[in-house]
C-alpha cells in the first residue's frame, strides 16, 4: 500500500522520527508513568519504593561505558577492519552479522546497529547491490546474537537480575538460542545475499584513543564484577562518576534514555497491573506461570508492547528458574516478527533510510524474514524447554 504524500512529509519531520524509532520507548513508558500516576494507580510517596536503584545504576554504568568506547574510536575501527576483508556480497553480510552480534553481546543492539549500519551503507555508492538485505540481517543479529550475555539486550539485564541468574546459568540458557540463531542467519544470507564481487569501499581510517579505550575496558570489567557479586554495585558507580569527567564535552552525546525508560516502566508497569484491563487480561491466567506459557506470552506480547515492556510485565508471573527462561526465550525471539517487537528493529530501519535507504524495501524483507524466524526459535524453544532436566 503506498503512502500518501501527505502522511510521508510528516514521517520525514525530524520530531515525528526521533518519537516513532529512537524514542519511542521512551516516549511511551514515560505516557505510562504519567498515566499511573494521574489516574492514582500509583501514588507519588510509593515511587522510590518501586524503583530498582541497583539495575538503575548499572544501566548509567553501561551508558557510560560505551560512551567512553565510542569517543575511542575502538568499536570504529573493529568495523572498518571487518568490511575491508569483505570481497563478496555474501562475505560482508557475513562479517557484519558477526561483528554485529559481538558488539551487541558488549554494547547492546540498537548501539551496536548505530555503528554497523552506516558502515555498511558506504557500499551503497560502489556496487550496484541492494542493501537492505545486509540492513536486516544486521537487525536480527543484533537482537538474537547479542541476546547470549546479560548486557547484550536491556530486558536482559531485568531478567537476570530478577531471574537470580548466575552467569553461566544465564549464559548456557542464551547459547542454544543464539547457536540456532547464527545457523539461521548463515541459512538466510545464502537466500536472499548474491554471492557478487564488491569494490573495496572508501572507508576512513580511525586512531584509536587509548585513555578512553582503556576506560571503557575498566568499566565493562566492573559491571561484570558487578553483576557476578564480585563487587558492590556502588564500585561501578563511582567508577561511571569518574568516565564522566573523561567525557567531557562529549558528554553531552550520551544517550541515558535507557535508564529513563526503566525507571518509567517501573512506576507504569504496577499502575497497569492495578487496572482492570489487565485483571481481564492476566497473562498468568491465559498462558499459566510455567516456562512454555511464558515462552509464548512473552514472544506474543513483545509483538504489541516490545520485548522491554514485556518481560516487566510477565517477569512477577515466573515461578522458578526455568520459568524465566521460558520468559527470556519469549521476549528474546519476540524481537522478531513485529516492527515493535524490538526497539532496534525501527532504529535499524531508520538508520537504514537516513543512509538513503527507503522503508519499502527494508519492510518488505524484514517482515516476511523476521516473522520466519520467530516461528522457528519459538518452536525449537518450546521444544528446548520441554526437555526432561537433570
Amino acid at each position: 500500500m503506498n503512502q500518501s504524500p501527505s502522511s510521508r512529509s510528516l514521517l520525514q519531520h525530524p520530531i515525528i522520527r526521533t518519537l516513532l524509532f529512537e524514542r519511542f520507548l521512551l516516549t511511551a513508558s514515560a505516557t505510562l508513568a504519567f498515566a499511573a500516576v494521574a489516574m492514582g494507580r500509583v501514588r507519588i510517596p510509593e515511587i522510590p519504593r518501586l524503583m530498582d536503584f541497583r539495575l538503575l545504576s548499572l544501566f548509567f554504568v553501561l551508558t557510560v561505558a560505551v560512551e567512553l568506547g565510542k569517543a575511542s574510536d575502538l568499536f570504529d575501527r573493529l568495523v572498518a577492519a571487518a568490511i575491508a576483508r569483505a570481497r563478496t556480497a555474501r562475505g560482508l553480510a557475513l562479517a557484519m552479522i558477526a561483528t554485529t552480534g559481538g558488539l551487541s553481546a558488549v554494547l547492546t543492539n540498537d548501539v551496536a546497529l548505530f555503528l554497523v549500519v552506516p558502515f555498511t551503507m558506504l557500499f551503497r555508492n560502489v556496487a550496484d547491490l541492494d542493501l537492505a538485505p545486509l540492513v536486516v540481517l544486521e537487525v536480527l543479529a543484533a537482537n538474537l546474537l547479542g541476546a547470549v550475555t546479560p548486557i547484550g539486550n536491556p530486558q536482559n539485564l531485568f531478567l537476570y537480575a530478577r531471574g537470580g541468574f548466575t552467569l553461566g546459568a544465564f549464559l548456557g540458557a542464551q547459547l542454544p538460542l543464539a547457536v540456532v540463531s547464527a545457523v539461521l542467519l548463515a541459512a538466510t544470507t545464502a537466500w536472499i545475499v548474491p554471492r557478487k564481487i564488491l569494490p573495496a569501499p572508501a572507508s576512513p581510517s580511525f586512531d584509536v584513543e587509548p585513555v578512553s579505550a582503556v576506560a571503557f575496558f575498566v568499566l565493562l570489567a566492573a559491571e561484570a564484577a558487578s553483576l557476578l557479586g564480585a563487587l558492590d554495585h556502588i564500585v561501578p558507580l563511582a567508577l561511571a562518576l569518574v568516565g564522566l569527567v573523561l567525557l567531557g564535552r562529549r558528554l553531552r552525546e550520551a544517550d541515558f534514555s535507557l535508564v529513563l525508560v526503566f525507571a518509567f516502566l517501573f512506576v507504569g508497569v504496577p499502575g497497569l497491573e492495578r487496572g482492570d484491563l489487565y485483571r481481564h487480561l492476566n497473562p498468568e491466567r491465559i498462558f499459566g506461570h510455567r516456562a512454555v506459557g511464558l515462552l509464548f506470552a512473552g514472544a506474543l506480547l513483545s509483538q504489541v508492547v516490545s520485548n522491554v515492556p514485556a518481560a516487566l510485565l510477565l517477569a512477577p508471573t515466573a515461578a522458578g528458574p526455568l520459568a524465566f527462561q521460558g520468559l527470556l526465550y519469549g521476549v528474546t525471539a519476540g524481537a522478531c516478527g513485529s516492527p515493535v517487537g524490538s526497539i532496534a528493529n525501527l532504529i535499524g530501519a531508520q538508520i537504514y533510510v537516513t543512509e538513503g535507504g527507503t522503508p519499502r524495501s527494508f519492510w518488505r524483507i524484514f517482515l516476511p524474514v523476521s516473522t520466519l524466524f520467530l516461528a522457528i526459535l519459538a518452536a525449537l524453544a518450546a521444544l528446548w524447554l520441554r526437555l526432561p532436566r537433570r
